[in-house]
């Protein structure tokens, strides 16, 4: 069964078991998921022959793109990386393994350390962007430009919905 069928055939029968409730919404909730899903399932097989997961891109790309020079704290991959410390520890640990990054302490500050994109970390993170670019400039490729800015549009003012909810007290 396709993507479109399932979603339809859930919405369908959503409505004759609950037609007091709009499933609408819920339809365009299933497509996103699904966008996601494929999306970042795809973007990780682009990059698997390098060697690192996506996790592990999402640290070199924070740290080639954000980094002064590739050295960021932790605390500042975290934050730009939306990751937790702990999930953060695991991928540092991974990335110095494979030598894709440096840790060593931060001179100004002895309670914290500093991430350091080695050579080899920055050729990595280049070609896993590289591949990631050219895979989503695909994704839309049948799009024309003005589609293309009412897509972007639409999906700004989702996020600045989901934003507001999960911010909010």
């Amino acid at each position: 069964m396709d993507h479109q069928q399932l979603i339809s055939e859930t919405v369908e029968t959503w409505a004759k078991e609950r037609p007091d409730l709009n499933f609408a919404a819920m339809g365009i909730g299933l497509k996103f998921d699904i966008i996601a899903t494929a999306t970042m399932g795809l973007a990780a097989e682009e990059i698997a022959d390098l060697g690192i997961n996506l996790g592990e891109f999402d640290v070199l790309a924070t740290l080639r793109r954000n980094g002064k020079n590739g050295v960021l704290t932790p605390t500042e991959i975290a934050s730009a990386a939306l990751v937790s410390p702990s999930g953060l520890t695991h991928r540092l640990t991974q990335l110095e393994k494979m030598g894709h990054i440096i840790r060593q302490n931060d001179p100004n500050d002895r309670r914290s350390s500093l991430v350091r994109l080695t050579p080899q970390g920055r050729k990595i993170a280049d070609q896993a962007i590289e591949r990631i670019s050219e895979h989503a400039t695909q994704q839309v490729s049948s799009f024309s430009a003005d589609e293309v800015e009412v897509l972007n549009t639409a999906l700004d003012k989702v996020l600045a919905v989901i934003s507001q909810r999960l911010t909010a007290p």
